[in-house]
């Protein structure tokens, strides 16, 4: 069994673990970043641990753990985000549950959220600095909210609002959150936190033990079935009962792993899961400098290479990239190499593939040919590029990707050198060629699952043919694509903004009032707003008498065409709310996050997460690039299934997502607005927004989406046609189980 042995300065004795439920939890930095959104593409900057500004920074090293100083700080323009996860539960005690420490004070503001370290969330309040048009330090405490989540606390997200102060933006000196590490009746505090990624294949897995733990079981697999069940199979090790960390050997790269600690006499641990990183980093460029060394002290030149760092032309990760100049002739070469010491095995975590990231130059000489390298302590072994050699000239980052079973000469447990270089392919003398590009994010990956190996039954994008994509044929079984659906004309709505070059109310009750500098252009029927700018909205006008006949029931829908925008925090409509006081009785939130996006349609008086439906697009296109039309009800009196209540989306005439036992009523709506809210403001289009204080059902939805023809515009139900005959039936069966566990990877 491997060992835990290197894991004993994490170990604490049992009378240590139990005693901290005695303790008071205390303000801590965050152990890790999970995930760091640069809405411009753009590096990070901020300001260096001596004041400089503005200088490149790396969120992880300036915000995880102690500041480098007091003057250090992360610079997070509009719409930047960072993800920080801590080492316990976040808890709530004297109202200061949250510290973040803001540098200079000209009213910057930012969004916290409170979430699981993974993918649920929750507002609890504005980060707002002093208005005093200064460099003194905002110190800006957060309670807390009461509200019950569903999830144990283990994060925060920080969201910038505006542009304001010197730098431009809300400028992170430090963040730290009431930790605690009490133990309960079984292990706790998973570290990764359930749900991360990006996981290093060689982290160890640690916990808080069960207070009255004496012996634990540690189970992990990437099958879940197994260590739900507690198969001995996947049972890894043993541990005393004071053990609270594990060194898990041979992870594999780009793989779900599910684990649980279970105390021998108690009762079972929760299941838990992380998915490990992508690739192996050899070698990001980025710590070379004046203080961490020159880039050529590391990287050798062979015949007439030339390399050197690089910040301010291209990189494929901040803050820097390798400048490597080459030129070749009939006897002259080029090439830049490193060394490792000592050897490095190649082979660990399950790598198969070497990854140089590449940006050329037009202009660049595309004659001769360029090849990779690596050696052993015996060996050398050159693999040529068999691509097209206008990789050199195409200036936009691009992958060269190789699998590590070319090098077949060299020992890759014991990989001492690699390298790039160029060579003229023959000896004709007066022939040369020279360019300039630019490498950076030199790596080792997993197996990929491409374009061009992914199977045609993979009908979840999984890369695989299994249950769920015979799920999802069964779900679209002997339909037909183009079909006609059986429509009902909706009644009368209540609120109607066709947005046809202003926000008047077609029903005349609440005309809106248009904030900003939204603009008007085509849209599905006549012209759509437009929402471009922070501060674009539409306020409506006498709101508590258009949704005071919605206590009981509602719907809204609309047309929708998100940009491609920098920011992924879209509210598309929202009630009345007050940051850290009160809620809102009414929010949807389309594509917010990470691409391909999540979804939230919150309901209900007060707000819950009882009352909430969310998850995950299945793809970007369905709220970016095309119109779609959405649709959002809510019926308090519908039953007995799964309780009073029930809150269904519908997207393109077609039941989307649902949830029973909503049974909140919709009430207390004092102000409504479209266009921004409580996750922030949206970019796009709307279109035909209407609200009906009745649930509308599918028919009458489907008569909305279809303009009355009940053509639906996107039939979204036949991913299973795989023939491409517009039927879903055996035909499409048989080559469905054709391919049946098939999980094609690349290389």
């Amino acid at each position: 069994m491997p060992t835990v042995g290197r894991c004993a300065a994490g170990i604490v004795l049992l009378v240590s673990v139990c005693a901290l439920r005695a303790l008071p939890a205390g303000l801590e930095y965050p152990s890790a970043l999970r995930d760091a959104y640069d809405a411009d593409e753009n590096c990070w900057f901020g300001m260096a641990a001596t004041g400089e500004y503005p200088v490149p920074v790396r969120p992880e090293k300036w915000l995880v753990g102690p500041p480098p100083s007091h003057l250090s700080g992360v610079t997070m323009p509009t719409d930047h985000w960072i993800d920080l996860v801590f080492g316990g539960t976040i808890v709530r005690a004297d109202g200061n549950d949250v510290e973040v420490v803001e540098l200079g004070q000209a009213g910057e503001e930012a969004l916290v959220f409170l979430t699981d370290g993974a993918d649920r969330e929750y507002v609890i309040g504005l980060a707002k600095a002093k208005l005093y048009q200064s460099q003194n330090v905002s110190y800006i405490g957060l309670p807390l909210p009461d509200v019950a989540t569903p999830f144990a606390p283990r994060g925060l997200r920080i969201v910038a609002l505006d542009r304001g102060g010197g730098a431009p933006g809300f400028d992170v000196a430090y963040v730290r959150a009431r930790v605690s590490r009490a133990c309960g009746a079984r292990a706790d505090h998973p570290d990764p936190v359930d749900g991360a990624d990006g996981v290093r294949p060689g982290a160890s897995i640690s916990w808080t033990p069960a207070c009255d733990a004496v012996e634990q079981s540690v189970y992990l697999s990437p099958v879940r079935s197994l260590v739900e069940s507690g198969d001995p199979a996947v049972r890894l090790a043993v541990v005393a009962g004071d053990v609270n960390c594990y060194e898990p050997n041979a992870l594999e790269l780009n793989t779900t792993y599910y684990w649980r600690v279970d105390a021998e006499g108690l009762d079972a641990g929760e299941v838990w899961s992380f998915t490990t990183s992508e690739h192996l980093m050899l070698d990001d460029f980025n710590d070379y400098g004046v203080a961490g060394g020159f880039l050529y002290e590391t990287w050798n030149s062979l015949g007439m290479a030339r390399v050197g760092e690089d910040t301010s032309y291209a990189r494929h990760s901040c803050p820097q990239s390798m400048r490597y100049t080459y030129y070749y002739d009939s006897i002259r070469f080029s090439e830049t190499f490193r060394r490792f010491g000592p050897a490095q095995d190649w082979t660990q975590a399950g790598a198969r593939a070497l990854v140089f990231w590449l940006y050329g130059l037009p202009g660049n000489d595309v004659k001769g040919q360029m090849y990779a390298s690596i050696a052993d302590a015996d060996v050398e072994q050159r693999v040529v590029y068999d691509g097209a050699m206008t990789i050199l000239t195409r200036p936009e980052w691009t992958a060269w990707r190789i699998p590590l079973a070319d090098f077949n000469a060299v020992d890759l447990t014991a990989v001492e050198r690699v390298g790039l270089g160029f060579v003229w392919p023959s000896a004709v003398s007066g022939q040369f060629g020279e360019g300039t590009i630019y490498v950076d994010d030199l790596s080792l990956s997993a197996a990929m699952c491409t374009d061009a190996c992914r199977p045609t039954g993979d009908l979840t994008g999984d890369c695989r043919v299994d249950h769920r994509d015979l799920q999802q044929m069964a779900a679209d079984w002997l339909r037909t694509r183009g079909c006609r659906v059986d429509v009902v004309a909706p009644g009368d709505p209540v609120l109607w903004y066709r947005f046809d070059g202003n926000a008047s109310d077609s029903v005349g009750r609440a005309h809106g009032q248009i904030q900003g500098r939204p603009t008007f252009e085509a849209g599905v029927h006549g012209r759509a707003i437009r929402f471009a700018n922070q501060g674009d909205a539409v306020t409506v006008t006498n709101a508590p008498t258009v949704f005071g006949r919605t206590r009981e029931a509602i719907t809204i829908a609309f047309w929708l065409r998100g940009d491609d925008s920098a920011h992924r925090n879209d509210t598309i409509c929202c009630s009345n709310y007050s940051y850290g006081r009160s809620n809102p009785s009414i929010a949807i939130h389309l594509g917010c996050w990470r691409d391909p996006g999540q979804y939230r349609w919150d309901c209900g008086t007060p707000w819950s997460f009882a009352n909430r439906v969310a998850g995950r697009h299945s793809s970007k296109s369905e709220w970016a690039g095309r119109w779609n039309h959405w649709a959002f009800t809510k019926d308090i009196r519908v039953g007995p299934e799964g309780g009073k209540g029930r809150m269904q989306i519908y997207l393109n005439g077609v039941l989307y997502d649902s949830r029973m036992g909503t049974d909140s009523p919709i009430e207390g709506i004092e102000s409504f607005t479209i266009g921004t809210g409580w996750y922030g403001h949206y970019d796009g289009l709307i279109d035909d927004f209407r609200i009906y204080d009745y649930a509308l059902p599918e028919a009458e939805i489907a008569y909305l989406a279809s303009d009355g023809t009940g053509m639906l515009p996107w039939n979204l139900g036949l991913a299973g046609d795989l023939d491409g005959s517009g039927t879903v039936d055996f035909d499409d069966f048989a080559l469905l189980a054709e391919q049946w566990l098939d999980n094609p990877l690349w290389p």
